[in-house]
Protein backbone atom coordinates (compact mmCIF):
# COMPACT_ATOMS: atom_id res chain seq x y z
CA UNK A 1 0.00 0.00 0.00
CA UNK A 2 0.98 3.75 -0.53
CA UNK A 3 1.36 6.25 2.44
CA UNK A 4 -1.35 8.10 3.19
CA UNK A 5 -0.48 11.08 4.18
CA UNK A 6 1.60 13.77 1.60
CA UNK A 7 3.32 15.96 4.11
CA UNK A 8 -0.24 18.67 4.57
CA UNK A 9 -1.79 19.15 7.65
CA UNK A 10 -3.37 16.18 10.44
CA UNK A 11 -6.16 17.35 12.59
CA UNK A 12 -6.60 14.44 15.30
CA UNK A 13 -9.71 15.55 17.00
CA UNK A 14 -9.78 14.24 20.70
CA UNK A 15 -7.01 15.03 23.37
CA UNK A 16 -7.05 11.99 25.48
CA UNK A 17 -4.36 8.83 25.87
CA UNK A 18 -5.42 7.68 21.87
CA UNK A 19 -5.27 10.98 20.19
CA UNK A 20 -1.87 12.18 21.99
CA UNK A 21 -0.48 8.73 21.38
CA UNK A 22 -1.31 9.30 17.83
CA UNK A 23 0.38 12.86 17.28
CA UNK A 24 3.34 11.23 19.13
CA UNK A 25 4.03 8.66 16.70
CA UNK A 26 3.56 10.59 14.11
CA UNK A 27 6.21 13.17 15.30
CA UNK A 28 8.15 10.61 16.45
CA UNK A 29 8.15 9.80 12.64
CA UNK A 30 9.42 13.41 11.76
CA UNK A 31 5.40 14.13 10.61
CA UNK A 32 5.17 17.32 12.40
CA UNK A 33 2.34 18.93 11.10
CA UNK A 34 -0.07 18.12 13.69
CA UNK A 35 -2.65 19.42 15.67
CA UNK A 36 -4.37 17.88 18.25
CA UNK A 37 -8.07 19.97 18.97
CA UNK A 38 -9.15 19.03 22.58
CA UNK A 39 -12.82 20.31 23.98
CA UNK A 40 -11.45 20.58 27.47
CA UNK A 41 -7.86 19.64 29.26
CA UNK A 42 -5.76 16.58 27.54
CA UNK A 43 -6.37 13.51 29.31
CA UNK A 44 -9.79 14.23 31.56
CA UNK A 45 -12.37 12.56 29.62
CA UNK A 46 -12.71 8.56 29.56
CA UNK A 47 -9.06 8.56 30.19
CA UNK A 48 -8.84 10.72 33.77
CA UNK A 49 -11.64 7.22 34.44
CA UNK A 50 -9.64 4.79 33.59
CA UNK A 51 -8.40 2.58 36.51
CA UNK A 52 -4.77 1.61 34.37
CA UNK A 53 -5.21 -2.28 33.98
CA UNK A 54 -2.76 -3.64 30.76
CA UNK A 55 -3.50 -6.93 29.98
CA UNK A 56 -2.61 -9.32 26.75
CA UNK A 57 -5.23 -12.09 28.01
CA UNK A 58 -7.77 -11.50 25.11
CA UNK A 59 -9.64 -14.35 22.66
CA UNK A 60 -8.97 -12.04 19.63
CA UNK A 61 -5.58 -11.66 18.12
CA UNK A 62 -5.56 -8.35 17.23
CA UNK A 63 -6.17 -7.24 20.88
CA UNK A 64 -3.86 -9.56 22.21
CA UNK A 65 -1.18 -8.36 19.25
CA UNK A 66 -1.75 -4.95 20.23
CA UNK A 67 -1.45 -5.19 23.94
CA UNK A 68 1.27 -6.97 23.48
CA UNK A 69 3.49 -4.35 21.66
CA UNK A 70 1.82 -1.76 23.77
CA UNK A 71 3.44 -4.06 26.94
CA UNK A 72 6.16 -3.67 25.02
CA UNK A 73 6.25 0.17 25.01
CA UNK A 74 4.73 0.81 28.46
CA UNK A 75 8.27 -1.08 29.50
CA UNK A 76 10.65 2.08 27.86
CA UNK A 77 8.05 4.69 27.85
CA UNK A 78 10.75 6.59 30.01
CA UNK A 79 13.14 6.00 27.34
CA UNK A 80 11.08 6.88 24.58
CA UNK A 81 8.83 10.09 26.04
CA UNK A 82 11.81 10.99 28.28
CA UNK A 83 9.13 11.14 30.79
CA UNK A 84 8.89 9.01 34.08
CA UNK A 85 6.72 6.56 34.33
CA UNK A 86 6.15 3.09 36.35
CA UNK A 87 4.86 0.45 34.94
CA UNK A 88 4.03 -2.08 37.78
CA UNK A 89 4.11 -6.15 35.89
CA UNK A 90 2.19 -7.68 38.86
CA UNK A 91 0.39 -9.68 36.46
CA UNK A 92 -3.46 -10.32 35.50
CA UNK A 93 -5.37 -13.93 37.23
CA UNK A 94 -8.43 -14.95 35.54
CA UNK A 95 -10.45 -17.22 37.76
CA UNK A 96 -12.09 -19.97 35.92
CA UNK A 97 -15.95 -21.56 37.54
CA UNK A 98 -16.99 -23.47 34.57
CA UNK A 99 -15.63 -26.00 31.97
CA UNK A 100 -17.00 -23.37 29.12
CA UNK A 101 -14.64 -21.02 30.62
CA UNK A 102 -11.44 -23.14 30.77
CA UNK A 103 -11.91 -24.40 27.60
CA UNK A 104 -12.13 -20.79 25.90
CA UNK A 105 -8.99 -19.58 28.30
CA UNK A 106 -7.20 -23.20 26.99
CA UNK A 107 -7.52 -22.09 23.64
CA UNK A 108 -6.80 -18.29 23.73
CA UNK A 109 -3.57 -19.03 26.17
CA UNK A 110 -2.41 -21.39 22.95
CA UNK A 111 -2.89 -18.55 20.88
CA UNK A 112 -1.22 -16.24 23.31
CA UNK A 113 1.70 -17.90 23.76
CA UNK A 114 1.87 -18.47 19.31
CA UNK A 115 2.19 -14.50 19.91
CA UNK A 116 4.95 -14.34 22.65
CA UNK A 117 2.69 -13.90 26.05
CA UNK A 118 3.51 -16.05 28.59
CA UNK A 119 0.31 -16.61 29.71
CA UNK A 120 -0.02 -20.01 32.09
CA UNK A 121 -2.46 -22.35 33.09
CA UNK A 122 -3.10 -23.29 36.17
CA UNK A 123 -5.05 -25.87 38.45
CA UNK A 124 -6.64 -24.38 41.49
CA UNK A 125 -4.05 -25.45 43.98
CA UNK A 126 -1.86 -23.72 42.34
CA UNK A 127 -3.16 -20.15 42.78
CA UNK A 128 -2.49 -20.21 46.30
CA UNK A 129 0.95 -19.51 45.49
CA UNK A 130 -0.17 -16.22 43.68
CA UNK A 131 -2.64 -15.06 46.55
CA UNK A 132 -3.34 -17.22 49.32
CA UNK A 133 -6.45 -15.34 50.55
CA UNK A 134 -8.26 -16.78 47.47
CA UNK A 135 -10.96 -19.32 47.54
CA UNK A 136 -10.41 -22.71 45.23
CA UNK A 137 -12.37 -25.42 46.05
CA UNK A 138 -15.13 -23.81 43.43
CA UNK A 139 -12.39 -22.63 40.63
CA UNK A 140 -11.96 -25.50 37.54
CA UNK A 141 -8.83 -23.25 37.33
CA UNK A 142 -6.79 -19.79 36.39
CA UNK A 143 -4.99 -18.44 33.82
CA UNK A 144 -2.24 -16.08 34.83
CA UNK A 145 -0.22 -13.67 32.81
CA UNK A 146 3.12 -12.17 34.86
CA UNK A 147 4.19 -9.54 32.02
CA UNK A 148 0.46 -8.30 32.70
CA UNK A 149 -0.08 -5.11 34.79
CA UNK A 150 -1.04 -1.70 35.07
CA UNK A 151 -0.25 1.61 35.04
CA UNK A 152 -1.18 5.61 35.20
CA UNK A 153 -2.95 6.94 31.81
CA UNK A 154 -2.57 10.40 33.53
CA UNK A 155 1.27 9.83 33.44
CA UNK A 156 0.55 8.18 30.00
CA UNK A 157 -1.24 11.20 28.31
CA UNK A 158 1.28 14.08 30.02
CA UNK A 159 4.53 12.02 28.78
CA UNK A 160 3.20 11.51 25.48
CA UNK A 161 1.97 15.41 24.78
CA UNK A 162 5.28 16.75 26.19
CA UNK A 163 7.34 14.60 23.57
CA UNK A 164 4.96 15.32 21.42
CA UNK A 165 5.22 18.62 21.94
CA UNK A 166 8.99 18.93 21.84
CA UNK A 167 8.64 17.06 18.30
CA UNK A 168 6.49 20.38 16.92
CA UNK A 169 2.96 19.19 17.22
CA UNK A 170 0.32 21.66 18.37
CA UNK A 171 -2.06 21.10 20.93
CA UNK A 172 -4.60 22.99 21.77
CA UNK A 173 -7.09 22.94 24.94
CA UNK A 174 -10.74 24.44 25.34
CA UNK A 175 -11.47 24.11 21.86
CA UNK A 176 -13.99 22.59 20.58
CA UNK A 177 -15.10 21.15 17.22
CA UNK A 178 -18.24 22.03 15.79
CA UNK A 179 -17.73 20.98 11.87
CA UNK A 180 -15.82 19.22 9.60
CA UNK A 181 -15.83 20.78 6.38
CA UNK A 182 -15.49 18.84 2.89
CA UNK A 183 -14.27 20.05 -0.29
CA UNK A 184 -14.95 17.88 -3.61
CA UNK A 185 -16.35 15.26 -1.00
CA UNK A 186 -13.28 14.65 0.95
CA UNK A 187 -12.36 16.12 4.23
CA UNK A 188 -10.86 19.63 4.00
CA UNK A 189 -10.31 21.22 7.34
CA UNK A 190 -12.07 21.74 10.68
CA UNK A 191 -13.77 24.48 12.25
CA UNK A 192 -13.86 25.36 15.82
CA UNK A 193 -16.60 27.19 18.29
CA UNK A 194 -14.43 30.27 18.02
CA UNK A 195 -14.62 30.51 14.36
CA UNK A 196 -11.13 29.38 13.49
CA UNK A 197 -10.68 27.19 10.90
CA UNK A 198 -7.99 24.88 10.54
CA UNK A 199 -7.55 23.17 6.89
CA UNK A 200 -6.36 19.65 6.67
CA UNK A 201 -5.64 16.29 4.47
CA UNK A 202 -6.34 14.08 7.32
CA UNK A 203 -8.67 14.37 10.25
CA UNK A 204 -8.84 11.72 12.80
CA UNK A 205 -11.54 11.48 15.40
CA UNK A 206 -10.40 10.17 18.50
CA UNK A 207 -13.18 11.37 21.11
CA UNK A 208 -13.88 8.26 22.75
CA UNK A 209 -17.24 8.33 24.29
CA UNK A 210 -17.92 11.53 22.26
CA UNK A 211 -16.92 9.68 18.35
CA UNK A 212 -20.73 9.21 17.32
CA UNK A 213 -21.79 13.19 17.68
CA UNK A 214 -17.88 13.80 16.16
CA UNK A 215 -18.82 11.43 13.04
CA UNK A 216 -21.98 13.43 13.23
CA UNK A 217 -20.10 16.52 11.97
CA UNK A 218 -19.00 14.92 8.92
CA UNK A 219 -22.60 12.95 8.41
CA UNK A 220 -21.07 9.61 9.62
CA UNK A 221 -22.47 7.40 11.82
CA UNK A 222 -20.18 5.61 14.24
CA UNK A 223 -21.48 2.47 16.01
CA UNK A 224 -19.60 3.66 18.85
CA UNK A 225 -22.24 4.67 22.36
CA UNK A 226 -20.93 6.27 26.06
CA UNK A 227 -21.81 3.73 29.12
CA UNK A 228 -21.05 4.45 32.55
CA UNK A 229 -18.31 2.55 34.18
CA UNK A 230 -17.72 2.72 37.71
CA UNK A 231 -14.98 1.73 40.64
CA UNK A 232 -14.80 1.73 44.33
CA UNK A 233 -11.52 2.11 46.34
CA UNK A 234 -11.09 0.08 49.51
CA UNK A 235 -8.78 0.60 52.77
CA UNK A 236 -5.50 -1.23 52.90
CA UNK A 237 -5.83 -4.57 54.43
CA UNK A 238 -3.16 -6.60 56.07
CA UNK A 239 -3.10 -9.20 53.54
CA UNK A 240 -3.22 -6.63 49.78
CA UNK A 241 0.03 -5.97 48.07
CA UNK A 242 0.72 -4.28 45.18
CA UNK A 243 2.53 -7.04 43.83
CA UNK A 244 -0.06 -9.02 43.84
CA UNK A 245 -1.77 -10.09 40.49
CA UNK A 246 -4.86 -8.02 39.66
CA UNK A 247 -7.82 -10.76 39.86
CA UNK A 248 -11.09 -11.52 37.96
CA UNK A 249 -13.71 -13.76 38.98
CA UNK A 250 -14.93 -14.43 35.91
CA UNK A 251 -17.98 -16.29 37.67
CA UNK A 252 -19.73 -12.95 38.92
CA UNK A 253 -17.39 -10.22 36.80
CA UNK A 254 -15.95 -8.59 40.30
CA UNK A 255 -12.33 -7.78 39.95
CA UNK A 256 -9.46 -6.97 42.50
CA UNK A 257 -6.62 -4.53 41.55
CA UNK A 258 -4.15 -3.98 44.87
CA UNK A 259 -2.27 -0.91 44.92
CA UNK A 260 -0.63 0.75 47.81
CA UNK A 261 -2.59 1.67 50.59
CA UNK A 262 -5.37 -0.58 49.63
CA UNK A 263 -7.35 -1.60 46.01
CA UNK A 264 -9.04 -0.93 43.46
CA UNK A 265 -12.69 -3.27 42.67
CA UNK A 266 -15.59 -3.25 40.44
CA UNK A 267 -16.59 -4.98 37.61
CA UNK A 268 -20.07 -6.03 37.92
CA UNK A 269 -21.77 -3.11 36.09
CA UNK A 270 -20.53 -4.44 32.38
CA UNK A 271 -24.64 -4.35 31.64
CA UNK A 272 -25.79 -0.55 31.83
CA UNK A 273 -27.32 0.86 29.14
CA UNK A 274 -25.80 3.90 27.07
CA UNK A 275 -26.10 7.22 28.62
CA UNK A 276 -23.85 10.02 29.98
CA UNK A 277 -24.68 9.79 33.40
CA UNK A 278 -21.60 9.50 35.40
CA UNK A 279 -23.41 9.08 38.87
CA UNK A 280 -22.08 6.74 41.28
CA UNK A 281 -24.32 3.78 41.41
CA UNK A 282 -23.84 3.23 45.09
CA UNK A 283 -26.57 0.21 45.68
CA UNK A 284 -24.33 -1.61 43.53
CA UNK A 285 -21.55 -2.21 46.26
CA UNK A 286 -23.31 -4.45 48.23
CA UNK A 287 -23.52 -6.96 45.28
CA UNK A 288 -19.82 -6.38 44.55
CA UNK A 289 -18.61 -6.58 48.26
CA UNK A 290 -20.67 -9.93 48.75
CA UNK A 291 -18.80 -11.11 44.75
CA UNK A 292 -15.88 -10.11 46.04
CA UNK A 293 -16.00 -11.68 50.00
CA UNK A 294 -17.16 -15.18 48.53
CA UNK A 295 -14.28 -15.03 46.41
CA UNK A 296 -11.66 -13.23 48.75
CA UNK A 297 -13.27 -14.40 52.70
CA UNK A 298 -11.17 -11.62 54.06
CA UNK A 299 -12.60 -9.14 52.09
CA UNK A 300 -15.59 -9.11 54.55
CA UNK A 301 -13.34 -6.42 56.16
CA UNK A 302 -12.78 -4.13 53.48
CA UNK A 303 -13.80 -0.63 53.82
CA UNK A 304 -15.26 1.46 50.96
CA UNK A 305 -13.60 4.81 51.04
CA UNK A 306 -14.46 6.27 47.49
CA UNK A 307 -16.05 5.88 44.39
CA UNK A 308 -16.03 7.46 40.70
CA UNK A 309 -17.68 6.48 37.37
CA UNK A 310 -16.57 7.64 34.20
CA UNK A 311 -17.66 6.21 30.71
CA UNK A 312 -16.57 3.76 28.28
CA UNK A 313 -17.41 3.85 24.81
CA UNK A 314 -18.78 0.54 23.43
CA UNK A 315 -18.77 -0.72 20.07
CA UNK A 316 -21.38 -3.63 19.18
CA UNK A 317 -18.42 -6.27 19.28
CA UNK A 318 -15.90 -4.87 21.65
CA UNK A 319 -13.30 -3.76 19.44
CA UNK A 320 -12.41 -0.46 18.52
CA UNK A 321 -13.08 1.24 15.18
CA UNK A 322 -9.67 2.00 13.72
CA UNK A 323 -9.10 3.48 9.91
CA UNK A 324 -10.54 5.09 6.98
CA UNK A 325 -14.61 6.27 7.66
CA UNK A 326 -16.73 6.33 4.48
CA UNK A 327 -15.33 10.21 3.96
CA UNK A 328 -12.50 10.26 2.71
CA UNK A 329 -9.95 12.22 4.04
CA UNK A 330 -11.64 10.82 8.07
CA UNK A 331 -10.16 8.04 9.72
CA UNK A 332 -11.41 7.18 13.14
CA UNK A 333 -9.49 5.74 16.54
CA UNK A 334 -12.40 5.05 18.86
CA UNK A 335 -14.70 2.43 20.37
CA UNK A 336 -11.96 0.39 22.42
CA UNK A 337 -14.62 -0.42 24.57
CA UNK A 338 -12.24 -0.29 28.10
CA UNK A 339 -9.18 -1.21 26.32
CA UNK A 340 -8.05 1.75 24.62
CA UNK A 341 -5.52 3.40 27.53
CA UNK A 342 -3.68 -0.64 27.59
CA UNK A 343 -3.65 -0.20 23.39
CA UNK A 344 -2.57 3.40 23.08
CA UNK A 345 1.02 2.82 22.45
CA UNK A 346 0.73 0.32 19.64
CA UNK A 347 -2.24 1.97 18.12
CA UNK A 348 -0.28 5.11 17.74
CA UNK A 349 2.54 3.39 16.29
CA UNK A 350 0.87 1.12 13.45
CA UNK A 351 -1.60 4.14 12.77
CA UNK A 352 1.86 5.82 12.16
CA UNK A 353 3.03 3.42 9.52
CA UNK A 354 -0.28 2.91 7.88
CA UNK A 355 -0.53 6.55 7.29
CA UNK A 356 3.41 7.54 6.44
CA UNK A 357 4.32 3.75 4.86
CA UNK A 358 1.19 2.47 3.97
CA UNK A 359 1.90 -1.00 6.06
CA UNK A 360 0.58 -1.58 9.72
CA UNK A 361 2.81 -4.70 10.79
CA UNK A 362 -0.39 -5.83 12.79
CA UNK A 363 -3.42 -6.84 10.58
CA UNK A 364 -6.34 -3.91 11.45
CA UNK A 365 -8.73 -5.43 9.32
CA UNK A 366 -10.87 -6.70 12.40
CA UNK A 367 -11.60 -3.43 13.61
CA UNK A 368 -12.10 -1.53 9.71
CA UNK A 369 -15.47 0.44 10.07
CA UNK A 370 -17.45 -1.19 7.72
CA UNK A 371 -17.54 -4.44 9.35
CA UNK A 372 -20.86 -3.70 10.76
CA UNK A 373 -22.46 -3.58 7.43
CA UNK A 374 -21.45 -7.53 7.32
CA UNK A 375 -21.69 -10.67 9.10
CA UNK A 376 -18.02 -10.29 10.00
CA UNK A 377 -17.75 -8.56 13.32
CA UNK A 378 -14.70 -9.64 15.68
CA UNK A 379 -15.60 -11.80 18.86
CA UNK A 380 -13.96 -10.88 22.19
CA UNK A 381 -14.62 -13.38 25.10
CA UNK A 382 -12.47 -11.82 27.72
CA UNK A 383 -15.26 -8.95 29.10
CA UNK A 384 -15.85 -8.35 32.82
Amino acid sequence: MSPVLHGRPVVIIGGGVIGISIAFHLAERGYRDVTVLERGLIGEGATAHATGGIRQQFTSEVNVRLVRDSVQFFARFAERTGSPFTFRQHGYLFLLTDQQQLAAFTAAAEMQRRHGVPTELLAPEDVSRLNPQIRVDDLVGAAYCATDGSASPHDAVQGFAKAARAHGVRIHQHTEVVAIETADGAVSGVRTAAGERLAAELVLIATGPQARETGRLAGVDLPVGPHRRQAFAIDALPWLRPDQPLTVDLGSGAYLHPETGGAVIGGNDRDVPEGTDTTVDWSLTEPLIEALVHRFPAMAEASIVRGWAGLREMTPDDHAVVGPLAVPGLWAAAGFSGHGFMQSPAIGDQLARWLLDGNPTIDLSALRADRFNTDQLAVEGVRF
